[in-house]
């Protein structure tokens, strides 16, 4: 469905998720396209592949890696030229790259230019295990490598937030994460789209004697004082860009005593589910854009006088986790569900 237009608005494009990536990435100005396939987004490139000429022609370099892991090594060399990269696997694929990902997130290359670079790992989860072996959830991971990660909910949100991941990421430094799930990578719908960025697609050589070695090689000590870094200056960074850009939002009765709070993908179920009963109106409704890093102040501020918190998410109850850990910095004394009830099953784990 590429490409296709209205007669009524020129800018309006049917697409699929693993399309509205590739959208999103041409009107942000990504400079490599790089990855490993996997369901949900395996299709991705095959598309790159399609479009592969077009692309070249605005400056941008299309590279499918032989697996995830030289994907993020590849994305680490580009940065450290000042490239923009984009690099997109399937949840396993995740783990492959996690060692490369987390020395090239902590080496923090590029840092020494001019102009910031950024780089964005789009990752396809899989909850109900369709067509991925294992139905991993890729938050944990993420936060593991202190990688932040944007969960869009619709096809507007998956083209847009592109370009919010990759400001993220140029702005802070860190590798900047995007999340979406196997209803929205196949899934897809209506959007409006903007015009391609082009890029300069000059080579650009590196000098390796030249190389800041003991910032950029992850040995010890260098990698003690790297994660001093990440933790005290680079990753808060991250939390206020995040507060920045506010992309978080709030629906419903703004002083119900009860708040769902939910991110992604179920945030439009559960947004129907209580329209179709007229529940919207009754309760209050916080839609994050993220679950980690949290925008702890704001949240706050949305939780005042709230007595009730329900967290909606797939999968573990990692959300509800991060609620937790906020709550207890807090005074808010709401009682927190999720996958639990108090004794009583929740929201399931699996799924």
């Amino acid at each position: 469905m590429q490409g296709n237009k209205s007669s009524a608005n020129e800018n309006i494009k049917i697409l699929n998720g693993n399309e509205l990536l590739i959208e999103g990435a041409l009107e942000a100005g990504y400079d490599l396209y790089t990855g490993y396939p996997g369901s949900p987004l395996a299709d991705f490139f095959n598309i790159l592949y399609a479009r592969k000429k077009e692309i070249e022609g605005l400056g941008a370099k299309v590279v499918i890696a032989n697996s995830e892991a030289n994907a993020a090594a590849m994305a680490s060399g580009a940065k450290m030229a000042g490239k923009n990269v984009l690099v997109a696997m399937k949840s396993m694929g995740l783990h492959v790259a996690s060692d490369a990902l987390s020395v090239g997130n902590f080496a923090n290359p590029g840092t020494e230019l001019e102009e910031s670079s950024g780089v964005v790992i789009a990752v396809g989860d899989d909850p109900w295990s369709i067509s991925t072996s294992t139905p991993a959830d890729s938050r944990f991971l993420f936060m593991h490598l202190h990688i932040p990660f944007l969960e869009p909910s619709n096809p507007q949100e998956l083209k847009d937030w592109m370009e919010h991941a990759l400001a993220i990421s140029q702005k802070t430094s860190v590798y900047q994460g995007l999340l979406l799930n196997t209803q929205l990578a196949e899934g897809g719908g209506r959007v409006e789209a903007r015009a391609y960025r082009e890029l300069d697609g000059s080579e650009v050589e590196l000098d390796p004697s030249k190389f800041n070695l003991q910032k950029n090689v992850m040995v010890p000590p260098n990698s003690l004082v790297a994660d001093e870094v990440m933790i005290k200056e680079r990753f808060p960074e991250v939390v206020k860009t995040y507060d920045e850009l506010s992309l978080d939002r709030t629906e419903g009765d703004k002083q119900s005593k009860v708040a769902f709070v939910t991110a992604g993908v179920i945030y439009e179920t559960l947004k129907q589910y209580l329209d179709d009963f007229g529940l919207l109106e009754r309760f209050k409704l916080i839609k994050l854009a993220s679950s980690y890093p949290l925008r702890e102040k704001w949240l706050e501020q949305e939780l005042k006088g709230i007595e009730s918190i329900v967290v909606v998410e797939e999968k573990r109850g990692f959300l509800e986790a991060q609620l937790r850990q906020m709550l207890q910095k807090t005074e808010i004394q709401a009682k927190l569900y999720g996958k639990k009830f108090d004794e009583l099953e929740g929201l399931p784990a699996h799924g």
